[in-house]
């Protein structure tokens, strides 16, 4: 094949990016360099641009425009096509990549450093290495070849600019963890795994676990982050990226601070050791891409603490409400003057500060508080796959822009727990985020998986939503075909279509009543009911115990890639 790129065993390749590229591209090169030896064998090296005579053999040049001398030459001279990733003004849109052979060499250009590493990525999907290769176990199948066609081609961006997770109730997590890590924690060496799991999935975010420790407490964790391109931000209840519940008393025991109180109506010193311990979060993360979560809750998901005002009884309800909203809107001043402190001027006004109305402040904002027109308003659902707010026209004319919080893992008390499985039907799920996407909630999207696993499909079919919601062509618009497609690529075998309908049948039934949530007398027994929802489970397990996770039968020797 003329001028096509062709990888064979015998092959030798040259990955060629400049040594102005980040971290996170590097890194991603690496990873790359490695998928491509893992499953062609062939020999796969690094070079710089400039720097040394390169072999004869195959190029990949990876670079993110801007910062690689020959990818700039290839889109001056008309050959590297990146219109369709520009916007209408003509500017490159965030995130956006561009895969494209040109005279027997693959370019891979990103129009800024994620854009850049999740083409990588795309390519190494397209070798056959899986996002889940790790958590999910799945081997690498060897192939003899993989063709990529002359003239092959493809552009893409996401549709939301932050996609990610939060890691919540991680506790299995974390057993896992000690049994497996040197850490013997959630710390960077997991972190490092659920990163590039998140980068292969085009995901760019998390809130990062908050029961089992604290993110803070070990500074590798927010290097890693920046490192590897994962902006870190903070949920409803931890603001300015701390996590009170196992970060605060630690603090205050290390500071020497004696009946120090995590409620801001007490003025004085204790408002001033506050501001202290979010100054200091601030500037151990100030030179990293993050987001700052303002407002005020209690310690771990408790309500927003106000004593001097519940305690004063000569106020009326109203009044209570009032002088809360006063207090908040103080916190808000404060915190986002510590923010322009610590950043300065110009950098604080780029920080990405994001507000949650969650219960009681929902209350709050529903009832008069004025949220600065620039931060983001994330919205919450119900914990059971519902929307509960979209923002009306006002809204929509803010700055910030608006995210949304959404659950398929959720701890409360049993009768309303679910953390074994999520049962929320995908095409609920996808249905929620279609109606959000087109209310103009696309700023920030983030979905609570719990510990991770076993939520990698619904886990992925957010993230992907949240990547093409808007386009034509998108899988998710069609969950059915999603589940299919996701099954077929994570196992062999070919049962997609069969896992998909018994998927659908699960959906139906366990929509009725969760697994969690089942008691005796919630079905008459004449309904069989629960023997309904228990038989499918085990005919679901029965097929998919006998599913090859080898991923390899099903999968061809040779790949061939046209114009997409």
């Amino acid at each position: 094949m003329d001028n096509g790129f062709i990888l064979k065993k015998e092959s030798l390749v040259t990955v060629c990016y400049s040594v102005q590229e980040s971290k996170a591209v590097k890194r991603s090169i690496r990873n790359l360099r490695n998928d491509i030896e893992k499953v062609i064998g062939c020999q796969c090296e690094e070079m710089l641009c400039g720097e040394g005579k390169r072999e004869k053999g195959l190029c990949i040049m990876a670079g993110t425009i801007g910062k690689n001398k020959e990818v700039d030459i290839k889109i001056g001279q008309g050959l590297l096509d990146v219109d369709s990733i520009l916007d209408e003004n003509g500017n490159y849109r965030w995130e956006g990549y561009v895969i494209q052979v040109i005279e027997g060499e693959l370019y891979i250009a990103g129009s800024d450093r994620r854009g850049t590493v999740y083409g990588i990525y795309e390519f190494s999907r397209w070798l056959g290495v899986l996002p889940w290769y790790y958590f999910g176990d799945v081997p690498v199948k060897r192939k003899q070849e993989i063709i990529v066609s002359c003239g092959f081609y493809k552009a893409d961006y996401p549709s939301v600019q932050y996609r990610g997770i939060f890691i919540n109730d991680e506790e299995e997590l974390e057993a896992w963890a000690e049994e497996h890590t040197k850490d013997k924690t959630i710390g960077p060496e997991i972190y490092e795994k659920i990163f590039e799991l998140l980068l292969r999935l085009k995901a760019n975010y998390i809130w990062p676990a908050m029961h089992v420790n604290y993110f803070n407490e070990n500074l590798r964790n927010g290097e890693l982050a920046d490192e590897m391109g994962i902006v870190v931000g903070t949920s409803h209840c931890d603001m300015l990226l701390r996590s009170n519940q196992n970060e605060w008393n630690p603090w205050v025991l290390k500071k020497g601070y004696h009946e120090l109180k995590y409620d801001y109506s007490i003025e004085g010193e204790n408002r001033e050791r506050i501001k202290e311990y979010w100054r200091e979060s601030l500037e151990q993360n100030r030179n990293y891409e993050n987001t700052y979560t303002i407002g005020m809750r209690g310690i771990h998901d408790s309500g927003f603490v106000a004593s001097k005002i519940n305690g004063d009884t000569e106020l009326s309800e109203k009044q209570v409400q009032e002088k809360k909203i006063k207090l908040m809107q103080e916190v808000f001043s404060d915190q986002r003057a510590i923010i322009c402190q610590v950043f300065g001027e110009e950098k604080a006004k780029k920080a990405v500060q994001v507000f949650v109305p969650y219960k009681e402040v929902l209350d709050l904002y529903d009832a008069g508080l004025d949220v600065p027109d620039d931060v983001t308003i994330i919205w919450v659902n119900d914990n059971f796959g519902h929307m509960r707010r979209y923002p009306d026209s006002e809204e929509l004319t803010r700055r910030g822009g608006h995210g949304l919080y959404f659950h398929n893992s959720y701890w409360a008390h049993p009768e309303m727990s679910y953390l074994f499985i999520n049962s929320i039907p995908l095409a609920q799920t996808g249905n929620e985020l279609e109606k959000a996407y087109r209310k103009g909630i696309r700023k920030l999207w983030v979905l609570n998986v719990g510990a991770i696993k076993p939520l990698e499909m619904d886990m992925e079919y957010f993230i992907r939503y949240g990547w093409e919601a808007g386009k034509e062509n998108a899988v998710t618009r069609k969950p059915g075909q999603f589940v299919q497609e996701w099954v077929d690529y994570n196992f062999s075998g070919g049962f997609g279509r069969e896992a998909a309908d018994l998927y659908g049948k699960y959906a139906q039934i366990t929509n009725v009543r969760k697994i969690e949530h089942l008691v005796s007398d919630v079905f008459a027994q004449e309904g069989y009911m629960q023997v309904l929802v228990f038989g499918k489970l085990t005919v679901c397990m029965h097929i998919m115990r006998n599913i090859s996770r080898s991923n390899a039968e099903r999968r061809g020797i040779t790949i061939q890639v046209g114009r997409q």
